[in-house]
């Protein structure tokens, strides 16, 4: 009995870890993606090229809502509640764009980078380079 268990238990403990390593991985890609995004984001916001603005900024809500859905499963409400914020400011910055609202644009990137920013201060240590989770 305890031979049919040990088998069946370590190999769902060793697809689980994968996962997560996976899920982690890939977190760290996203917050690559978001960080150069928003450098073109802001690029593209001082050059008045609001056609790239409104697909950059939409790249970024799709990248918002992964990292919800990464922190949804670590049950980590805050940064949820973070990733949504910065989603619906990134969808505002490319409706903005795409009517040519500056203003509404420049509140928009702000609010994203508040979200980023509170968010690492929560969930981040670590320095440039070498960046790790709480």
């Amino acid at each position: 009995m305890k031979k049919t268990l040990v088998l069946p238990v370590l190999l769902a403990l060793g697809f689980s870890i994968c996962v997560i390593a996976q899920s982690e991985a890939d977190y760290s890609g996203w917050m690559k993606d978001i960080a150069k995004t928003k450098g073109k984001v802001k690029k593209g916001i001082d050059s008045k090229a609001n056609d790239d603005v409104a697909t950059d900024a939409s790249h970024l809500a799709g990248l918002f809502k992964q990292v919800g859905a990464f922190w949804s499963g670590r049950g980590a409400s805050d940064a949820v509640g973070y990733a949504k914020s910065a989603e619906t400011a990134s969808n505002d910055l490319a409706a903005a764009a795409k009517t040519g609202d500056d203003a509404k644009m420049q509140s928009s990137f702000a609010t994203v980078g508040a979200q980023c920013g509170m968010c690492h201060m929560a969930h981040r240590e670590g320095e440039q380079g070498n960046f790790k989770m709480k």
